[in-house]
């Protein structure tokens, strides 16, 4: 069994991977041992004994039990959990209502949550009754990136540009997607009511009825501007069957999943997004970002952090917008600083490495053996066969016997069948899959941007190559005075283990 002090677990790669590529960097000078790994990956998904123990589990949500089992499968033995908490923000009728889906049960309510800002640590308090030990305000590590000195561990545009064939003289629009994927099957509707009330059905169409017309308004302006480039990004796991019937009637229109969301606002000349957090990020990056609402919000559902932008709500609003020289970011600076910690003197990724020690060496996190046998919810029968194949003769003999296809027990064919399945998820979700390689290249550039191994400290570089000061702070003067159409195009790369 391998041991760790600290195991990461991600669902969406460009959501999580560099962000906890950062914390791992951090961990690793700090000398833990710590490992990144894909929930779906089908070796996690066919093991029957844990092959992995880990002193801290940092997972990407823990609501219950059946989001934390999800996770885990039955590879990794752990102590701790920590719960990185990607979905931060949550729909305003959920902040204050005490059974909404990501207030927490079971096991949830036994483990620290990550908290971006106070908005998040009131509901976690006041709605979800946590105990205050177990809400850890650490800020957003994401937005780390975009200040110095990490601002120049992006691909420069011409890197970038290179890697997807765009025209790196094009002007070029990036429309992050807030929309769930226009096909969605009623088993994921009906799941996602039961989390979020009956009327996400009606969200859920106004998302899709949002984006029909956010996708004629993308190409009316590529057929009007045939010099333009527009980078669609669809929602992590959620394909647009809109958007790539758009992209094959317009060559100027693309659909490029790769890199975060964060590569993309740097080095494009504008963002546009709907209901979402992206705006932050544009913020942070000091990029221009308009935020198009071609329709009202189902009632409850908009975020309470742009109920107070400028939206953009028609064609000629937004075709104005992608033509100007100047304007004005939507969104006050009062309302993000609201839901986002920024820290000026401490990075969120040394926040969140030292909370991660304070949870390694304090016993009180610790899980009873009682909590954990729950996640799962084993039977007796359950429990006993996995003991057996703990014992490694018989774990043996029982490879030996699946791999055998002479034998047409039903037992060993439930068991092929499930092996069959867990390899059909992964190479669905292949797109998701990391290994060492890619783990240690994002590290590594991570390690030259914070290694100071460039001599132009202090500055970072707008597409058109002039440079520009940066004040102590780590980020550009007020995105609200001074409206800025370039972003940052540096590069940065490994850390260190220590067994």
């Amino acid at each position: 069994m391998r041991e760790l002090d600290f195991l990461f677990v991600y669902e969406h790669k460009v959501r999580e991977l560099e962000n906890l590529c950062l914390i791992k960097y951090e961990l690793d000078r700090r000398g833990y041992r710590t490992e990144i790994r894909y929930i779906e990956a089908a070796e996690n998904e066919l093991a029957v004994k844990p092959f992995i123990h880990a002193k801290v589990l940092l997972v990407m949500a823990c609501y219950d039990n059946s989001a934390l089992a999800w996770q885990i499968k039955n590879y990794v033995k752990f102590d701790k959990v920590i719960d990185m908490q990607w979905e931060n923000i949550v729909y305003p009728k959920d902040e204050e209502r005490e059974g909404a889906f990501k207030n927490y049960r079971e096991i949830g309510k036994a483990v620290p949550h990550v908290s971006w800002g106070q908005q998040n640590v009131k509901r976690l308090l006041e709605a979800a009754h946590l105990d205050r030990k177990m809400v850890k305000l650490v800020g957003h590590v994401g937005m780390d990136f975009l200040r110095e000195p990490l601002s120049r561990y992006y691909l420069s545009r011409e890197e970038l540009f290179r890697r997807y064939d765009l025209a790196v003289g094009s002007k070029t629009v990036f429309f992050a997607s807030p929309y769930y994927g226009d096909t969605l099957p009623q088993e994921y509707i009906a799941d996602m009511c039961s989390r979020f009330g009956e009327n996400w059905t009606e969200y859920y169409k106004f998302m899709c009825d949002s984006q029909h017309i956010v996708l004629k308004w993308l190409e009316d302006i590529c057929r009007e501007q045939p010099d333009l480039q527009i980078v669609f990004r669809p929602h992590p796991g959620h394909p647009s069957l809109m958007a790539q019937r758009a992209a094959k009637r317009c060559s100027n229109f693309r659909i490029i999943s790769g890199e975060s969301v964060k590569q993309w606002i740097v080095t494009c000349d504008k963002v546009y997004t709907g209901n979402s957090s992206v705006i932050v990020e544009a913020f942070f990056a000091r990029k221009m970002c308009q935020l198009l609402f071609p329709l009202p919000v189902t009632e409850g559902f908009e975020l309470k952090l742009i109920s107070d932008s400028r939206k953009l709500t028609n064609y000629e609003e937004f075709r104005k917008s992608v033509l100007a020289e100047e304007e004005q970011f939507p969104t006050p600076q009062s309302s993000i600083e609201e839901i986002y910690l920024i820290d000026w003197d401490t990075p969120s990724y040394i926040r969140f490495a030292d909370m991660a020690e304070e949870v390694l060496r304090d016993d009180s996190y610790r899980l009873t053996a009682k909590q954990i046998r729950d996640v799962h919810g084993y039977s007796p029968a359950v429990r006993l066969q996995k003991a057996v194949c703990r014992i490694d003769p018989l774990y043996r003999l029982y490879l030996k016997l699946l791999d055998n296809e002479g034998l047409k027990w039903r037992f060993l064919k439930v068991q092929r069948e499930l092996r069959k399945k867990a390899y059909d998820t992964e190479a669905e979700h292949a797109h998701e899959l990391t290994d060492s390689r890619e783990i240690e290249e994002i590290t590594g550039r991570i390690a030259r941007a914070l290694e100071g191994q460039r001599s132009d400290k202090g500055v970072t570089y707008g597409i058109d190559g002039s440079a520009q000061k940066i004040r102590k702070t780590g980020i550009l003067e007020s995105v609200q005075d001074t409206p800025q159409r370039s972003g940052v195009s540096q590069n940065g790369s490994g850390g260190v283990s220590k067994s």
